[in-house]
């Protein structure tokens, strides 16, 4: 999960490497014996932490890995255009099997998560006291404190919606891209799930665990509220459900574990809520925050100073980059330099949301979507004024 969640900082940093090495070592350990999952903790010998595992049928993990490991790597796909994450056989088996076989083994499809045994894949006979990893193997969520209660978290479905996503999207490419497929069809299962049966339109709240007798909770303890999950891997559309989960975290942001926390300054920039996400950048960068040198945080923020200050979306692949500024103050500047693209750099500078400038130090045309809050007189391309006339152009060159 920490790998996952650090992955868009650590590109940014220009860690690529170290990402592919980190996520391809989750991926080539996948295996049967498992029932399909990888190892939950890796150490730096490319073996499985101690302090997790016993062996292949006892260990700890937590059902949402596979799906977040799948995300990861095609969000550094997006970013990088590295083809080893959609051609080497060790990442494909890897998305294949935990879309396939993993789900089915642990009976994890839209129609089988609220009717799975809670305790499954372990030999015959075992029990608490002769498994130490007992109720830990297999937890439907990233919570950890219900123990062997726990039927499904939102935290589950959401990353999953995003996994069958990404699986159509991998699918189609090099095709046209179908309007439809297998992966649709369950991710749009998932999403009927998430609106139907965790949303409590009474409440105007999300449900966030379900428990094996039924029951349900809003909240899973002070600090913890796993929902964000739904706006960080986009499984909500609805502006009515968007914007209640943002003000609920609005309202709780100082009070969040650093864990949920870190991923707020880019949620809340992605989803127009600018002063909240300056706000929540100071907040976990200031020396006085409890576990701010946890890793995930400063890793987090500088992906958020990224895609969420800066408005960076980009799609390598394509050589494509879309900007749209997270300044609301018109007098405010920000700038990134040297941000890793391709095989070389670029840098973004903001002035408040009526001006963007563009450098490009590779050797690639990059076709950039720049949104700003005015509509320009002038565009400068490569330092020459070219008259705006309203229509939309591409523009190609070093600098726009």
């Amino acid at each position: 999960r920490d790998v996952a969640h650090q992955s868009t900082g650590a590109t940014v940093l220009g860690l690529q490497e170290h990402n592919k090495n980190m996520l391809y070592r989750f991926a080539e350990n996948i295996s049967e014996s498992k029932d399909w999952c990888t190892y939950w903790e890796i150490n730096k010998d490319n073996l499985p932490a101690p302090m997790d595992y016993k062996n292949d049928k006892d260990f700890w993990y937590n059902l949402p890995a596979n799906f977040d490991v799948l995300d990861a790597c095609m969000r550094v796909f997006k970013w990088t255009g590295d083809s080893t994450y959609i051609k080497d056989p060790v990442f494909m088996n890897f998305y294949d099997k935990s879309m396939n076989e993993y789900v089915d083994r642990w009976a994890l499809s839209a129609e089988k998560v609220f009717s799975r045994s809670r305790i499954m894949n372990l030999p015959e006979g075992a029990t608490p006291e002769n498994h130490h990893y007992y109720d830990k193997r297999g937890i439907p969520g990233y919570h950890e404190g219900a123990g062997g209660k726990m039927q499904v978290g939102i935290d589950l479905l959401a990353v999953q919606y995003a996994a069958n996503n990404w699986m159509h999207y991998i699918s189609s490419l090099g095709k046209n891209p179908a309007s439809s497929s297998p992966w649709i069809t369950e991710a749009q299962k998932i999403d009927s799930l998430i609106k139907n049966v965790f949303w409590d339109p009474e409440k105007k709240d999300f449900r966030i665990i379900f428990y094996a007798d039924g029951t349900s909770d809003y909240t899973v303890g002070e600090g913890m509220d796993f929902s964000h999950t739904l706006l960080h891997y986009q499984a909500v559309e609805d502006t009515m459900l968007v914007n209640s989960l943002l003000d609920t975290y609005s309202k709780k942001k100082e009070s969040l574990i650093i864990e949920i926390a870190s991923h707020l300054p880019d949620i809340f920039f992605k989803y127009g809520r600018p002063d909240d996400g300056i706000f929540m950048l100071k907040h976990l960068t200031d020396s006085i925050k409890h576990r701010r040198e946890y890793p995930e945080n400063p890793f987090s923020v500088v992906g958020a100073y990224a895609t969420g200050l800066m408005g960076i979306n980009i799609n390598a692949p394509d050589n494509f980059i879309s900007t749209f500024s997270g300044l609301a103050d018109s007098t405010a500047w920000v700038l990134m330099e040297e941000l890793p693209f391709k095989n070389g750099k670029i840098s973004l500078l903001h002035e408040g949301r009526h001006s963007s400038v563009l450098r490009n130090y590779t050797e690639e045309t990059i076709y950039w979507q720049v949104f700003l809050d005015a509509s320009p007189d002038e565009w400068f391309i490569n330092g020459e004024p070219k008259k705006y006339d309203g229509e939309h152009h591409q523009w190609f060159g070093s600098e726009v």
